[in-house]
């Protein structure tokens, strides 16, 4: 029998995750990125396994807060006036995508790719021998007011309704779970499940290793060219490597999967949601699980490394310089219920990454509908970490024809 082999083009955990369960159905895989393995938005990010995070990004409640957030350049949501005319068509979709039946048909296609969450996470993570990166505590989420508590009330009802249950808990009980919680929290509840990783950078290069244990390849290198031979894709034309022959292609190329698509004729509506982090070695401040705050999206976790503050989105495109004035404002932000937090110091560090976003707040897994060895993974938004994994173990079913347990039609290539 002749072992097939697949060629990923991204090095981060829907990539390796991909490598990692197609190596599992007895593929031979080389991965293909211009940087190392988890050193992308796998490497930034909030360290969240959000499964529970059901409800879309962006609904009509949620557009109601947008006006006032764009007048702060500061704020969660921010859009460089310059890049709005190129964005508008993927803020068209977002607009539709927000109505009433949209927002429920999303939300059940989010529902279904959380259900093996955990346990493809557990799966890679087991076998890498690190396993014990994964925080076993649901995220604790801070309001202000009972007012801010009763306007997120239809979201923990669309979790309840997919099984998710939000423990409520007083601002005293909040602190005594974490007592660097500040005096002016009102209420706190839980996510209804929320993990997270101590280092996602890690947790993605350990299993990034134990591919390269079982045979796998991993090149650094940029993809300049997709060639094709009728409808197969036959090559890629590599900046540094030449030519690289295809047997099965996947692209999981985060915010530049839409330049890949585009060249085999396939439209996708995909943005580059930037996001910052600020990472404190020396926070002054000792948290045992992850917090989220409802007066602004973002998390603080606490990591390996220090305390990261992450969150706000930037539409700006792939190549704008970084605001890294967005970092610093998820310190001020989270001061506000984190009042030991130090200032940032020497060590502090800060970083800004590309998410791939779609407006209908889904990725894209499936084949392509242009060329027939080729399969999508991409356009994971703020879910890139959660659902990486699972992402990786539907692309590895699909390629060899095993049945999906989850209907994959929401996120097929054409749908925009």
């Amino acid at each position: 029998m002749t072992q097939h082999s697949a060629t990923i083009i991204g090095a981060g955990i829907v990539g390796i995750s991909a490598a990692a369960f197609l190596q599992r159905q007895g593929y031979s895989v080389t991965v293909i990125d211009r940087v190392p393995p988890g050193e992308g938005c796998s490497f930034g990010n909030a360290g969240g396994l959000a499964f529970s995070e059901v409800v879309p990004t962006v609904h009509s409640r949620m557009l109601l807060k947008v006006p006032r957030w764009l007048m702060d350049p500061l704020g969660p949501l921010t859009i460089r006036w310059s890049y709005l005319p190129k964005a508008m068509p993927w803020f068209m979709a977002l607009a539709r995508n927000s109505l009433p039946d949209r927002v429920k048909a999303i939300t059940a296609a989010r529902a279904d790719l959380a259900l093996r969450v955990v346990s493809d996470f557990e799966t890679l993570l087991k076998a890498a021998g690190t396993a014990d990166l994964i925080g076993y505590r649901d995220t604790l989420r801070l309001y202000d007011s009972e007012a801010q508590y009763l306007a997120e009330e239809p979201e923990r009802q669309a979790k309840r309704e997919h099984g998710f249950e939000m423990k409520r808990i007083s601002g005293g009980e909040a602190r005594e779970l974490e007592p660097a919680i500040g005096s002016s929290v009102h209420c706190g509840a839980f996510h209804g499940g929320w993990y997270f990783l101590a280092n996602p950078g890690r947790a993605v290069k350990s299993i990034a290793a134990e591919v390269v244990r079982n045979g796998g390849v991993i090149l650094e290198d940029d993809v300049l060219s997709i060639e094709r031979d009728g409808n197969r894709v036959s090559g890629l034309r590599l900046k540094a490597g030449g030519r690289h022959s295809i047997d099965r292609l996947v692209v999981c190329a985060g915010a530049y999967s839409h330049l890949l698509a585009r060249q085999l004729g396939e439209k996708v509506l995909l943005e580059a949601e930037r996001g910052y982090h600020m990472l404190l070695p020396n926070s002054g401040v000792s948290l045992s699980r992850s917090i989220t705050y409802a007066r602004t999206p973002g998390a603080a976790t606490p990591m390996e490394m220090g305390l990261r503050l992450a969150g706000t989105d930037e539409f700006a495109g792939l190549d704008a310089a970084p605001d890294y004035r967005r970092a610093d404002a998820l310190w001020t932000q989270f001061k506000a219920v984190l009042p030991g937090l130090r200032p940032p110091d020497h060590e502090t560090t800060r970083w800004m990454g590309r998410r791939p976003g779609t407006p209908d707040s889904l990725p894209v897994i499936g084949p392509s509908r242009a060329a027939a060895n080729v399969w999508y993974g991409f356009g994971h938004g703020h879910m890139g970490l959660t659902w990486g994994p699972s992402t990786g173990r539907l692309i590895a079913e699909l390629m060899t024809g095993m049945k999906s347990n989850i209907d994959l039609t929401p996120f097929r290539v054409d749908r925009f």
